[in-house]
């Protein structure tokens, strides 16, 4: 961040998986290595308003700007023109309607006073599956560093070489046998829209082996020990089939 303020560079920290969880003592969000950081309130992530996000800065300009950004580039404060009267506005710039409403917000602050709640019960579905999996021949888990401290939105795992040519085959079973698992993501310069625009398979390997490996479990606040034993015996008499 030190780096990319003395070349002027602003930084923009997406954490839509990450609220509450925290790197080096710091909780992410209070923007300590960003300029801005981004969170997502979607029905799925850790609190929902039904749609939308939040941003926080500890910058007062980017704040301004941005509250006129979520409402059509206008306001009443330090104006261009003289104005015309105490019902005069000034459209500066080219914004969006990224109201949210009162009902999202209320829904959202009654949320945010679970939060911890919610966090402390993904990390204890975490550790279960962190004890559970952590020598399987399958598939290996995500790490964690010491240093940081994950909410986890999701927990992703990598399927071993043997396993991940058979990804599609592996995922199927696992649906049919009443797993919700999901893929997290495609790589977006596979899609087609950046497909027309150029952008190749292979660009970020790294990323294309991770797809390539990759399937979610569940993991949220409402699992039930019965759920997780569950999708612990679901999994793995899974790819005991597929051995």
């Amino acid at each position: 961040h030190d780096m990319a303020a003395e070349q002027g560079i602003p930084i923009i920290e997406d954490a839509c998986h990450a609220l509450g969880a925290k790197y080096k003592g710091e909780i992410t969000g209070n923007c300590r290595f960003s300029d801005m950081t981004v969170f997502s309130f979607h029905p799925v992530k850790h609190i929902a308003t039904g749609e939308g996000g939040a941003v926080t800065t500890n910058n007062k300009g980017l704040y301004e700007k941005m509250k006129m950004f979520s409402t059509h580039g206008i306001t009443k404060n330090d104006l261009i023109n003289e104005p015309a009267g105490e019902w005069y506005y000034e459209m500066q710039f080219l914004g969006y309607n990224y109201r949210m409403t009162d009902i999202q917000a209320a829904l959202g602050i009654s949320q945010l006073k679970k939060l911890n709640a919610f966090i402390e019960r993904r990390r204890e579905i975490a550790a279960i599956y962190n004890e559970t999996f952590k020598e399987n021949s399958y598939f290996d888990i995500p790490p964690e560093r010491e240093y940081a401290s994950s909410s986890y939105h999701l927990y992703p795992i990598r399927l071993k070489d043997q396993y991940k040519d058979r990804k599609k085959e592996i995922f199927s079973t696992l649906r049919k046998n009443g797993l919700g698992v999901q893929v997290h993501y495609i790589p977006i310069y596979l899609q087609p829209y950046y497909q027309d625009l150029g952008y190749k398979k292979g660009l970020c390997p790294n990323s294309e082996d991770f797809y390539q490996r990759e399937i979610s479990i569940p993991v949220y606040p409402a699992m039930t020990d019965k759920d997780i034993e569950s999708v612990i015996s679901i999994l793995l008499d899974t790819f005991k089939d597929h051995s």
